[in-house]
């Protein structure tokens, strides 16, 4: 297990034990119901972002995370914009110490289909529109990638106006992926709005473009929601070939 899926597994739970990282220090003195991911575009953005609760940080290509790194976060390359990725390329990225590399699901089939040793990858998905039977994306569960991120965009209009059904459809694509999965939001939601982004099942909350004031009011309100107890996931029956991703 890497940091990445290590700091998302440890998210939200009860239970706080650590596989593989045990002892490493939490970046906020209080558990938070899920994990805050944050995006910058310099590295001198990263320490900010950390000191106000972001537990990933994700950063273009050519920028170094070191200060991510002496913080015990977990950073990230956003290649995205690089549909021709090669192996070769993963590789170079981790030996730049990158943890995690965020993919775009244009990638080619030939980077997931070798690994790269302790670089972890982070497939971006859109929600789908068009399979109410969510046939095509529990197939996602077969892919080898390590972490989901569902690229919701969640405005705070739309969560204040949430209802029962909406809440559910969100909340079961994290509930059917066998991996950690990480939830997009556009913009800081009200403090009473947080607490159903934070049950949505999403292991992470990626706050898109936000400084280091959204990032340390978003922790804030996380730290005040009770974590779930780390029960059997029921609602949707288990997936063939996966696993239980809370």
């Amino acid at each position: 297990m890497g940091k990445l899926v290590d700091i998302l597994h440890r998210a939200g739970k009860v239970s706080t034990a650590s596989i593989g990282f045990a002892g490493r220090p939490q970046t906020a003195s209080k558990p938070k119901a899920a994990a805050i991911v944050a995006s910058v575009g310099t590295e001198a953005d990263i320490d900010a972002v950390i000191k106000a609760g972001a537990d990933i940080v994700v950063v273009p290509q050519g920028v170094k995370g070191d200060a991510a790194k002496s913080a015990e976060a977990a950073w990230g390359i956003d290649a995205r914009r690089n549909d021709r990725l090669t192996v070769a390329d993963l590789r170079a990225l981790h030996e730049q110490g990158a943890d995690f590399v965020l993919l775009p699901q244009t990638v080619p089939m030939r980077v997931l289909s070798e690994t790269v040793e302790h670089l972890e990858r982070a497939l971006m998905i859109a929600p789908p529109q068009d399979d109410p039977l969510l046939v095509k994306f529990r197939a996602l569960n077969l892919l080898e990638v390590d972490v989901a991120v569902i690229d919701a965009q969640l405005s705070a209009k739309a969560l204040a106006a949430m209802q029962i059904e909406d809440f559910v459809q969100t909340r079961q694509l994290s509930e059917i992926m066998r991996f950690p999965t990480v939830l997009t939001v556009r913009e800081l939601p009200p403090a009473e709005d947080i607490r159903t982004l934070a049950r949505l099942g999403a292991q992470g909350i990626w706050l898109s473009d936000a400084g280091a004031d959204k990032i340390a009011q978003l922790r804030e309100a996380l730290e005040q929601i009770p974590r779930e107890k780390e029960t059997p996931s029921v609602a949707f029956g288990p997936i063939t070939g996966g696993g239980q991703n809370r």
